[in-house]
């Protein structure tokens, strides 16, 4: 059986953004539908009637909550692997075998944004928040930086990885 060594989870937790992407939105669909059915006048130059309004609110606010519990980025690491990603649109993750890996080292880095972005510098990097990550570098080249909040601990884990595969 395979140990797991390293498990991360993280949320985002950007309030502002979530406030303003999501929240803020939300907020304005509400007003306008309560708006519409209590004064029985439509909103805009192209309104949407009442039940298409509320269907769209309370899929938007669904969604907007789903998302804000829900999302995470999931960095797994055991004797033969590194698998990392978001849980969605599917719960599976990306895959590395420890033997492709040419280098890893945790790294401090510039702003890059956050969620899943692609970065001259790092490469494709997954990012929740803050400065710290994994780098790594493929065999092939490629460069994947994952961000993480326990920058000890995962140096740990990879001084012990580069022990074992040296």
């Amino acid at each position: 059986m395979v140990k797991t060594l390293y498990t991360e989870e993280q949320k985002i937790r950007q309030n502002l953004l979530w406030l303003i992407f999501l929240i803020t939105p939300t907020f304005f669909f509400w007003v306008i539908l309560l708006y519409q059915l209590s004064t029985g006048k439509l909103v805009g130059d192209r309104p949407l009637s009442n039940v298409p309004l509320s269907i769209i609110t309370v899929i938007y606010t669904t969604c907007s909550l789903w998302s804000l519990f829900s999302i995470k980025l999931t960095t797994i690491i055991d004797e033969t692997k590194l698998a990392y990603g978001w849980n969605i649109p599917t719960a599976e993750l990306n895959e590395i075998p420890l033997g492709a890996i040419k280098e890893m080292n945790i790294v401090k880095y510039r702003f890059v944004g956050y969620g899943y972005r692609i970065s001259r510098q790092y490469g494709t990097v997954y990012n929740v928040g803050g400065n710290k990550g994994l780098q790594i570098v493929l065999k092939s080249g490629e460069k994947i930086l994952i961000g993480t909040g326990q920058e000890e601990q995962l140096e740990e884990i990879i001084a012990r990885l580069r022990l074992k595969l040296t």
